[in-house]
């Protein structure tokens, strides 16, 4: 693989025995928090680092970097495509209380931000297409997979026919297929999104199948294919990105759905709640 689609790690283990003692050092400094070359200057990194800028300037050069500049932006890079590796907090000993105070500022600020963006009008024309949908099918993929299971386990509730995909053992094609415009799909899509979502909402797209498109405030090329979409701040003090939006966002609409649902539906809520008595399988 040519260098310069390496990762900072990558590079780093490539090249460890060719590294000097200095560079090692740098080296351990890197790999246990590689957002720090994403903010630090060179100088800041060397100091974090025991060791001196020259030292600094050779061994990013035996890493195959052009410049510090150059590593750098590919540190930001990485950052903004969500690596935990590269999320992770850069203070060195925060005290448990500071840790809980930033954390629950950025999920209040993610929580008010998500629900200023919302377009009303379009938020209820969502909860009404999902409503009147003939087949409502949830897609998503790694962790935006359990975002989807999450709408999934709540429209079951109040929809004849809702499927989550993808499916153990089934290809994608088998279920997208048998979709038409009478039908609707959601997809979610948060960053590190797999190449696979825009390949299937593109095939969505050539079906005329109206799509919802739950998103982060990066969206990706995806967005061009649906009908409606909700941005969701997910920024976070700490190395995973936040679902608190995520969360509120997906609970509303499927809430609006039960307001809108037909009698079929809320029929349907009846009937599941009465077999749950049948099989006493909750307690």
């Amino acid at each position: 693989m040519p260098k310069k689609s390496l990762s900072l790690e990558n590079r780093i283990r490539q090249d460890w025995d060719k590294l000097s003692s200095y560079e090692q050092q740098l080296a351990d400094v890197l790999l246990a928090a590689p957002g720090k070359l994403a903010t630090n200057t060179a100088t800041e990194l060397a100091e974090s680092a025991g060791v001196s800028k020259a030292t600094t300037s050779r061994f990013f050069r035996h890493l195959g970097y052009e410049s510090y500049d150059e590593a750098r932006r590919q540190a930001r890079e990485m950052q903004n495509s969500g690596s935990p590796l590269y999320l992770q907090p850069l203070a060195d000993s925060p005290s448990i209380e500071h840790i809980v105070q930033s954390h629950l500022e950025k999920e209040i600020a993610n929580l008010v931000n998500t629900y200023r963006l919302i377009d009303l009008q379009q938020l209820d024309e969502m909860a009404s297409a999902i409503a009147k949908a003939r087949r409502v099918v949830v897609l998503g993929w790694r962790h935006s997979y359990a975002i989807a299971t999450v709408i999934y386990r709540d429209l079951i509730n109040l929809h004849q026919d809702v499927r989550l995909l993808p499916r153990t053992g089934d290809s994608l094609a088998e279920h997208l297929a048998a979709l038409d415009p009478q039908d609707i799909a959601i997809c979610v899509g948060l960053r590190r999104r797999m190449a696979i979502l825009d390949s299937a909402m593109g095939a969505l797209s050539e079906l005329d199948v109206p799509m919802i498109y739950i998103t982060d405030s990066l969206s990706g090329k995806s967005v061009k294919h649906a009908k409606w979409i909700l941005r969701c701040h997910t920024e976070s003090s700490m190395m995973f990105d936040s679902t608190a939006s995520l969360s509120g966002v997906c609970n509303l609409l499927t809430s609006l759905v039960g307001q809108k649902v037909e009698k079929s539906g809320k029929d349907l809520l009846s009937r599941i709640e009465l077999t749950h008595q049948w099989i006493d399988e909750l307690s």
